[in-house]
């Protein structure tokens, strides 16, 4: 493979650094490049990503197969095979340990049964302190309000469970491992033995656990070398633990060398100019590419906030007239709602979650696209519908599970199909709900509907137009979904501000364009756009919503290299 030199001198650094490079610099070619080396040396190597994909990305570059004495593979899984499973038993399991995804039990909150979360919705920090990571739009009050009703249930809960039957969630697996590495220096030692290095590719989207656990086995003595390899101004994941100060305050603490790629083999130079409103770095990264003296200016478009599906129709014209292919081109959003806003999927009229949701399964089922999800949800409704709320589906035996599952199956095998008004539908519905939680009990605790609510307006709503999504081949999806790749264009569209949306979105771009400090609490923000300009090689496109204070915005932007149209 062709290096630069940068590239080439990350190849041939001596270890002990951190690479900090900017989209498009080809870090994990170099890092791939590095592997390959080293291994041939009889240097042992442990080369990590954060995510499978990223895994399989450096596995793919490298110039021939690593030996069994090498490991390519997540953070996670290096630490589940060499801590966590051998060693799970001197922190306390007595079986296993295994991963468990998904059907997890649920904790009451505040007393409330209609207010739950999941017990794998809570994690460790490296302190050992509860966090809770995903709280759901149901359960009201802040996470601090949440824990102190909860917080001794959660740790108490998910203590039994590890050490009874040795069953852990993916974040716990990762404090187990980081308790096993504290509580036992010799572990710690004989683990960061086995490797002469240790290299992590997108370091800055390693959960905090993952760094600490990799701060322990270099403050153990006996790993020679450490490579962090990323971009800070990349990492968006904090929901997921990630934390870029967290990755430099790692480098920092074991005194790793600082090296930099700053060359941009992906964009044109005027999107790196564009997107470097968006970054901490104080110049812009250097276009070098073959895409690196395009002549498309990136743009900045007003869409009606009633209609976020006209920003779409208007990024097709824009395409056509640069003339790029739509299947290399990107719809990008901030969050699923937006993305569902995006794709024609948004609910034009006023309907219940449940419903909703059932009917989204109703369309998964006719597609062939079911997944789990959408099994345990039917579940849990007819559950729900034949033994009330005070019934979990943990508590259930064996027969009583496996008869729910085939009142499942029945549940969905007779919905109706999405035709005919939307009244008639959920009519249709809530007589196989009845129909399938009476295959449970006599009387179901539970009218099937309280549970499938409908209106008199969705009578004059035809179900299909309201479920079924348009077939499109521009195919929105969030700015997480998409990190790792690139297209020749992209658009970001920007959401409406609104009372209940905690990104700041719009926010970030009101400042950004006044020449306003950027907060804190607004830096993820910032470099989440950052990420979606940069998957762009040619073009790229942000939609505002066509407001008064958006028009302000959009004309403010003219300074940060986007023309108007």
């Amino acid at each position: 493979m062709t290096l630069t030199d940068a590239q080439r001198d990350v190849v041939n650094a001596d270890g002990n650094f951190l690479l900090l490079a900017c989209p498009g610099s080809g870090k994990t070619r170099a890092a791939a490049a590095r592997v390959t080396k080293i291994a041939r040396t009889r240097v042992k190597v442990a080369a990590c990503s954060y995510t499978n994909v990223g895994a399989e990305r450096i596995a793919s570059m490298l110039e021939q197969p690593l030996g069994p004495e090498h490991f390519v593979g997540t953070v996670h899984m290096l630490l589940l095979r060499y801590v966590v499973y051998p060693f799970a038993y001197l922190a306390g399991a007595q079986r296993g340990p295994e991963l468990r995804h998904g059907e997890w039990p649920t904790l009451t909150i505040y007393g409330d049964h209609k207010q739950r979360i999941a017990l794998d919705a809570f994690r460790f920090d490296p302190a050992g302190n509860v966090v809770l990571a995903d709280q759901p739009r149901s359960v009201k009050g802040t996470p601090e309000e949440i824990l102190a009703s909860v917080e001794d249930e959660v740790r108490a809960r998910k203590r039994g469970f590890f050490t009874k039957a040795g069953v852990l969630s993916a974040d716990d697996a990762m404090w187990v491992a980081l308790s096993l590495l504290r509580g036992h220096v010799q572990l710690a030692r004989a683990v960061a033995g086995r490797f002469d290095e240790m290299l992590i590719d997108e370091a800055q989207d390693t959960s905090e656990l993952q760094l600490a656990c990799i701060a322990e086995l270099k403050k153990a003595g006996t790993l020679r070398s450490l490579v962090l390899i990323g971009d800070l101004e990349q990492s968006i994941f904090s929901f997921q633990g990630a934390s870029a100060a967290g990755c430099r305050a790692l480098a920092e603490d074991h005194d790793l060398d600082q090296l930099t790629l700053n060359e941009n083999h992906r964009c044109s130079q005027k999107i790196c100019d564009a997107a470097a409103h968006f970054c901490a770095r104080e110049k812009p990264d250097t276009a070098v590419g073959e895409t690196s003296e395009c002549e498309i200016d990136p743009e900045l478009a007003l869409y009606p906030p009633q209609d976020p599906e006209q920003a779409v129709h208007l990024f097709r014209s824009r395409l056509d007239e640069h003339q790029i292919a739509v299947e290399d081109a990107a719809v990008l959003a901030r969050r699923h709602t937006m993305v569902e806003a995006l794709a024609g999927t948004v609910i034009k009229v006023e309907i219940q979650e449940r419903p909703e949701r059932v009917a989204r399964i109703a369309v998964a089922l006719a597609e062939g696209t079911l997944t789990r999800t959408d099994m345990r949800y039917a579940e849990r409704t007819v559950a729900r519908c034949a033994f009330g709320d005070a019934v979990e589906i943990e508590d259930l035996d064996h027969d009583d599970r496996t008869n729910l599952r085939t009142a499942a199956y029945e549940f969905l095998s007779h919905l109706p199909a999405l035709t005919g008004d939307l009244r008639g539908w959920i009519t249709g519905a809530k007589e196989a709900l009845h129909a399938s939680a009476s295959l449970l009990v006599n009387k179901p605790a539970t009218a099937a509907g309280l549970l499938l609510k409908s209106k008199a307006e969705h009578q004059d709503t035809a179900a299909d137009a309201v479920f079924t999504p348009l077939a499109r081949d521009l195919i929105p999806q969030t700015v997480h979904s998409i990190k790792g790749e690139d297209r020749d264009a992209v658009m970001m569209v920007v959401r409406k501000p609104h009372g209940a949306d905690p990104t700041r979105q719009f926010e970030l771009f009101d400042a950004i364009a006044s020449g306003a400090e950027i907060g804190k609490e607004a830096e993820e923000e910032r470099r989440i756009t950052f990420v979606a300009l940069t998957r762009a090689r040619r073009y790229c496109l942000v939609a505002l919503p066509d407001t008064p204070r958006g028009r302000e915005v959009a004309a403010a932007c003219s300074g940060l290299g986007f023309i108007r149209i």
